[in-house]
Formats: C-alpha cells, sequence, structure tokens
C-alpha cells in the first residue's frame, strides 16, 4: 500500500510539472497576451465573482427583509386587519366626538378621569389619542412603502441577472408594464403617506394652540382634518394591487397583459402564458426547456408545455384522474418528471394551480367555451352540425373586453371561413378574420372516447380567436359575430350584450374615496367661510 502511495504521489508531481511547463510554453507563445495582461484578465474576472458575491448578498438581505414586511402586510395593514383601512376612519370619527364636547367637559370626565390625563379636558385628550393612531397609521404606510421598495429592488437586481445571462429581459414581455405598475403604486403610497404625515403635523400644532387656548385651534383642525380625508381618498381611489416575489407567483395579480395572440395555435400555452409575470414566465421557460433531454421521441417542448397545462387544467376541475393524467402525460415524457411536477421547489403544483386559476380570472370567457366544447363532444351533440361555432365574452367589463370564438370543422375537407366581428359600442368597430379550417374526423361512439387523450387533439384542430375590445362609452354594449363563407353567405351568427361599468366593490370604492376628497375640500374651507360671509354683509 505505502509503495503504491508513493508511486501515486510521484505521478501526481510529474503531472503538475508538466502541467506548469505547459502553461509557461503557452504563455510565452501567445502573441498578443503578455503577463500583465494575463494579470489583468485575472483582477477582471475575479471583480466579476466579488460583484457576483455582493449582488447575491444583497438580494439574499432584501429577500429576508421582504418576508418580514409581507408577513406584516398579510396580518396587518392590507390583508387581516386591514388597519390601513379602518385607521383613518376611527380618527374622523374621534375628531366629530371632540367636536361635539368643545369646552365642556362631562362630570364624569372631571370628576373621575381628568386627573389621570394630566389634567386636559376631554377633546384635547381626545385629540392625543387621535395623533396617536395617526403615528401608527403612517408607520403601516411607511412599511408598506419599505415593502414596495424592497420589492422593486430584487426586481431589478433579478432582471439584470436574466440580462447577464444573455437574455434581453428588459425588452421582454411585460417588462415595462410591470415596473411601471410598481412605481406607480410607490407614487401612490408616498403621496397618501405625505397627506398623513402633513395631518399629523397640523395636528400635533393644533394641540400646542389647544394648550395654550389659542384662538388658531379651529384652522389647524380644520386643515389637520382635510388632509387626513385627503390622503385616506387618494388611498381608497388609486387601485393599489398586492404584489411582492416572496412566492414565484407574487406578482401575477399585478400584471395584465399589454398584447396577445390574435390566433391562438397553441390555446392553453398562449392564454396563460400571456398572463404571466416576465419574471415568472423566464422561470417557467427555462424549467421547461430543461426537460427537452427527457422527451419521448417525435415530441417536442410546445407539445409537453401544451398538454401539460391542458391535462392540469382537467384534473383540477375533477374531469380526468390522476391516473387518467400520469398516463397521457407519460407518452410525452418520462416518468421521473411527472413526480418532478409536484415537488419541484418553485414550480410545484401549487404554482401551476396559480396560474390557471389567475388566467381563469382573467379570461373566463376561454374557459367556458372550452367546458361547452368538452361538454358537447361528451354528449355527442357536437356532430349535429358540420361547423361546430361558439362565442363567449365578459358579461361585465369596464377596461378591455376579451371576445372568444371556436370555429371547428367537421367535415371531410378544408373549409375556407370568414369572422367578422362588428359593433358600434367598441374599437375597432370591425374586424375581419379568414380561417382555414382542417377537417377533424371524430369517433361516432361516445363511449370510447377518452377525454384525457383525445380533447387535447381536438382543442388543437379547432380554430380560436381572442379578440381584445376597447369600450367607447359606459352603459350598455352590442357585439355581432358572423361565421360566413367565401361568397358571403351567413353560415351562423351570434350578438352579446355586455355591460360596460364597473363592478359593484369598485364602485363603492370609487365612491368612498370621492366622498373623502369632497369631505377634505368642504373641511379646508370651512375656516373660510366666515370671513367670506362678513365679507358680504351676511
Amino acid at each position: 500500500m505505502i509503495q503504491e502511495k508513493n508511486h501515486s504521489s510521484e505521478i501526481e508531481e510529474d503531472d503538475e510539472t508538466e502541467i506548469k511547463s505547459m502553461l509557461e510554453h503557452s504563455s510565452k507563445n501567445l502573441p498578443f497576451t503578455s503577463g500583465e495582461e494575463l494579470k489583468t484578465q485575472d483582477i477582471v474576472i475575479k471583480n466579476e465573482d466579488s460583484n457576483e458575491n455582493i449582488t447575491l448578498d444583497l438580494k439574499s438581505k432584501f429577500k429576508n427583509q421582504e418576508n418580514i414586511l409581507t408577513a406584516i402586510d398579510d396580518l396587518l395593514i392590507s390583508g387581516g386587519a386591514r388597519l390601513i383601512l379602518f385607521l383613518p376612519l376611527f380618527v374622523v370619527i374621534l375628531f366629530g366626538l371632540a367636536q361635539s364636547f368643545g369646552d365642556l367637559n362631562p362630570d364624569w370626565w372631571a370628576n373621575s378621569v381628568q386627573d389621570v390625563y394630566l389634567g386636559l379636558d376631554i377633546s384635547t385628550s381626545i385629540y392625543f389619542a387621535s395623533l396617536l393612531i395617526m403615528v401608527a397609521d403612517i408607520s403601516l404606510l411607511v412599511i408598506l412603502l419599505r415593502l414596495i421598495y424592497v420589492t422593486r429592488q430584487i426586481f431589478t437586481l433579478e432582471a439584470d441577472a436574466i440580462t447577464n445571462s444573455g437574455i434581453t429581459f428588459n425588452s421582454a414581455h411585460g417588462y415595462a408594464q410591470m415596473k411601471a405598475i410598481i412605481d406607480g403604486s410607490s407614487r401612490q403610497l408616498i403621496v397618501t403617506t405625505a397627506l398623513m404625515i402633513l395631518a399629523t403635523i397640523l395636528l400635533s400644532i393644533s394641540l400646542y394652540f389647544s394648550i395654550n387656548n389659542t384662538t388658531e385651534l379651529p384652522i389647524m383642525i380644520a386643515l389637520s382634518t382635510g388632509s387626513l380625508l385627503a390622503g385616506h381618498g387618494v388611498y381608497m381611489i388609486s387601485s393599489r394591487t398586492r404584489f411582492n416575489t416572496v412566492n414565484p407567483w407574487g406578482l401575477l395579480d399585478a400584471f395584465s397583459t399589454p398584447i396577445h395572440p390574435a390566433l391562438l395555435k397553441r390555446p392553453f400555452s398562449d392564454v396563460i402564458r400571456s398572463h404571466v409575470d416576465p419574471l415568472l414566465l423566464v422561470k417557467v421557460s427555462s424549467y421547461v426547456n430543461s426537460l427537452s433531454s427527457k422527451l419521448r421521441e417525435g415530441k417536442s417542448i410546445t407539445d409537453l408545455q401544451e398538454n401539460l397545462l391542458h391535462l392540469l387544467h382537467l384534473r383540477r376541475s375533477g374531469i380526468i384522474s390522476d391516473d387518467e393524467f400520469r398516463d397521457v402525460l407519460i407518452t410525452i415524457v418520462d416518468e421521473d418528471f411527472i413526480e418532478q411536477i409536484f415537488n419541484h421547489p418553485e414550480l410545484g403544483e401549487e404554482t401551476w394551480n396559480r396560474l390557471l386559476t389567475h388566467a381563469e380570472d382573467r379570461c373566463a370567457p376561454f374557459f367556458r367555451l372550452h367546458d361547452r366544447l368538452r361538454m358537447d363532444y361528451e354528449s355527442d351533440s357536437i356532430q349535429d352540425e358540420d361547423i361546430w361555432f361558439d362565442v363567449d365574452m365578459e358579461n361585465l367589463t369596464l377596461g378591455n373586453a376579451n371576445l372568444f370564438a371556436y370555429v371547428l370543422n367537421k367535415n371531410k375537407e378544408n373549409k375556407e371561413l370568414i369572422l367578422r366581428v362588428q359593433t358600434p359600442d367598441f374599437r375597432p368597430n370591425e374586424c375581419v378574420y379568414r380561417l382555414n379550417t382542417p377537417p377533424q374526423n371524430l369517433s361516432s361512439n361516445p363511449l370510447s372516447r377518452n377525454i384525457a387523450d383525445t380533447l387535447p387533439d381536438l382543442l388543437l384542430s379547432t380554430k380560436i380567436i381572442w379578440q381584445s375590445l376597447i369600450p367607447a362609452s359606459t352603459g350598455e354594449a352590442t357585439v355581432t359575430v358572423r361565421l360566413e363563407d367565401t361568397s358571403g353567405n351567413l353560415i351562423s351568427g351570434r350578438v352579446l350584450t355586455v355591460q360596460v361599468r364597473s363592478d359593484i366593490f369598485t364602485r363603492l370604492r370609487l365612491t368612498t374615496g370621492a366622498l373623502f376628497m369632497f369631505g377634505a375640500a368642504v373641511a379646508v374651507f370651512s375656516p373660510l367661510i366666515p370671513f367670506a360671509l362678513s365679507l358680504l354683509g351676511l
């Protein structure tokens, strides 16, 4: 054994000597690389490594902060107790209560409580309590501001890391809009916090005047009340969607697609990818592309992604079982991958469910049409017509309305069809699509059909149109959809009625915010009313 060790050490020393001589020889023979240049390259590499380590440390630091701030936000601020919503209302009630007492002290206050509160009258004590509540409200707003700042820094660091990896992330789908949403939320909170701080300062000044019994007290109280109502009115009117990077799906709710394909070639992939925020989209794409080595022969990454999303939707809807889900997916990818779907640390089952839930919420017409196609396919009523045609869109909308149309050709030959979308109440007023629909031969026996196996292929054979319509006015709007042949003969058609207005919760929020802004104006100008009346001689 000792001889073997000595022999191996001699070999290692010989190898080391040979490697050193090769490096020295290569450095001498390099035509454009001197020793100083090599040192410079080493310094650059070391600097890059150190910068990367600093970035990772900074990102880890921000992540830890975001975890803590998001927990506080979920428990006290935007979720849970929702103190940010109720504290200003409570302060307004206390202001009114203090004004109702004025300079009078009830007997129970003067005899029992006043000495405990440093001999202050009841109205001044109520103002002090209001001041403490407003300080607490400002503290919560500062926590929200810090949370948005930390999330923005993490988003920037993630974007830089993706860009350095060779992906042009800054010009990717949704990056500019996601950045604008984060910056807009930050600006809205800064305005709200500034008004709340102003209201607190004015209230503090009014308390000083109250203790010194000066005549400026009503004016300071009015200005403080106006600032408080204006700050809370801005918060109510501004629609701030919650977002974070703690969870992989944390930015989903804040993101809405700026663009999307009009003709869906891979329906589930196109719809869901259009509603995924840019950070999560990069992670999903990288993860799916990494599975190319595990695909069955003849299958592609696009086949995997489309079938995976479709089967997950059918599975979470209770239409197919886990066994059927696995049986179909095994024909596309290795069986080991199926377990990775549910056990991945970031892109596990919950993340996929969140993606589907978010897409269903934003594009409900697509999923309603999919369910109607599936039910007609299962009941065999799809065979009643040569062309299966259906249209759907939102019943209630305020912004862009999503219209979807499904066209399935059950003839034995290709059909050239024309789809017209006409409406006087949306822009554009008319859209025309020329469709080349291939034939789809369906099994005549519905009992022999395996939904998990055949429905994805049926959906791929269906021509699906996705048209976004911009409302021209509020109220009731109509949309006419015509399916014609190339000669202009009507094959089928639909007339859809849509209500263009906000939902009841949005209207309630906006109305409440407008009332707060109106109350702020009244509170600010109320001290001027007696002066104006005296000028008019009234």
